[in-house]
């Protein structure tokens, strides 16, 4: 068998494969940084309240399962790779839904037609203020859509399919509407259908009709709260201490915050001193316009800018490194607040509860600890950081926390919005 005819035989494998294979490179070499972000805006649980929290809305189910991958995506490979599997889902959902659809359809114009789906959600996937949640949700669909078009009999279909459409609603929300052509004949009976679940859900939830109708969590109607794709590149780059890479990335940064970060990275590679580094990052307030810096001081008090979920991670990230636990704290607490869709995030309550640590507040860091050891990534830190909480002169393990206390103590407290 010569190559020409192993490429016609399995071209569609081919097709499907390269598909995967571009998705994966794409998330995890252009975009890491959106899937990062987005698990940096969530705190999911491993109890029994948060799931029927979730399940008590419309697309509980989707935005359940959405927010359970989206944790996943601390790790930029995770997220590739858990993208790269979604997208080929949808083809292939997709090329299922279609031949049953379109039997007749020639196969070369069904795969064409097949690849619309994924793409849609590809793009859906670019913008930081949509969560996982639709994605998910169209997934669910396209299964629930398979099933029932596999059913031979039309009565037993509508059936089916008028017992399915407000089930489906509740778990996915407004996606469930592509259920209603799986019976094209009846369609003004399961577009009522839909219509009646729709409107019926609005009575029933805390939410205006018109957030039920676009979806609760389809949407957090924040994109600039989310950041520019500049802060959030740098805010990751920063977690993960590659300071050589944001010098080299940011020659002309255009968000204040990225300046601050790019100051702050030159003192770590050593290009500056410390008395560089604090003449350039902390400037008086009335030269904040002319300055690279978000850290601006007023006689003895800071004033710090914040503008997005991500400007404020970078910003919170930067004064825990340099010792300003107060800063650091308001901060993380910005950014928390900055969160389009009201989520906790659990980045943030590990940063907190490591600074009520520094700042002796047991009591507050043994809350967040509690809260955290319900999460699947953070729960082992947690664990770790009670022992602190119970035995505080443990900290001399922790040389960072150590030095952030003393000058913490040693120093007069300017820093405190």
């Amino acid at each position: 068998m010569n190559i020409k005819t192993i490429l016609s035989r399995y071209r569609q494998h081919i097709i499907v494969a390269l598909l995967a294979i571009g998705v994966f490179c794409f998330w995890l070499f252009l975009y890491p940084f959106i899937p990062v972000m987005r698990e940096a805006s969530l705190l999911f649980l491993w109890n029994t309240d948060y799931m029927m929290e979730r399940l008590a809305i419309p697309g509980g189910l989707a935005q359940y399962l959405g927010e359970g991958v989206t944790q996943l995506f601390l790790n930029p490979v995770n997220a590739a790779i858990i993208y790269a599997i979604l997208f080929v889902a949808a083809l292939l959902l997709s090329k299922k839904l279609l031949r049953q659809f379109f039997p007749k359809l020639k196969s070369k114009y069904r795969f064409v037609l097949t690849l619309i789906p994924p793409i849609i959600l590809w793009r859906v996937a670019m913008l930081p203020h949509i969560p996982l949640t639709p994605t998910m949700a169209v997934l669910l669909v396209m299964g629930a859509g398979c099933a029932v078009m596999s059913i031979s009999s039309k009565r037993t279909r509508l059936i089916v399919l008028c017992a399915t459409i407000p089930v489906m609603y509740w778990l996915t929300g407004p996606a469930a509407i592509l259920l209603i052509v799986c019976c094209i004949r009846w369609i003004p009976l399961t577009a009522a259908l839909f219509a009646a679940s729709l409107i019926g859900s609005s009575y029933l939830v805390p939410y205006p009709l018109e957030q039920v109708v676009k979806g609760i969590d389809y949407d957090w109607s924040g994109v600039k709260e989310m950041g520019t794709y500049e802060e959030m590149e740098c805010d990751m780059l920063i977690r993960q201490q590659r300071w050589d890479k944001i010098l080299q990335k940011y020659q002309t940064p255009v968000s204040p915050a990225v300046r601050s970060a790019v100051i702050v990275a030159s003192y770590k590679t050593g290009r500056i001193n410390y008395q560089q580094l604090m003449s350039t990052l902390v400037v008086p307030v009335e030269r904040f316009e002319s300055t690279p810096s978000v850290f601006c001081i007023d006689d003895k008090h800071f004033i710090v800018y914040f503008g997005s979920v991500s400007s404020a991670f970078i910003v919170s990230d930067l004064a825990s490194l340099l010792c300003w636990p107060n800063i650091a704290q308001r901060a993380a607490f910005e950014a928390m607040e900055y969160i389009p869709n009201h989520n906790k995030s659990a980045r943030t309550l590990k940063q907190l509860a490591e600074i009520s640590i520094i700042t002796e507040q047991y009591a507050l860091a043994r809350k967040y600890l509690n809260i955290l050891e319900e999460t699947t990534f953070y729960s082992s830190w947690a664990h770790e950081m009670q022992s602190l909480v119970d035995n505080p002169q443990l900290i001399e393990k922790y040389p960072f926390m150590k030095k952030s206390r003393e000058q913490y103590e040693n120093t007069e407290d300017i820093f405190f919005i």
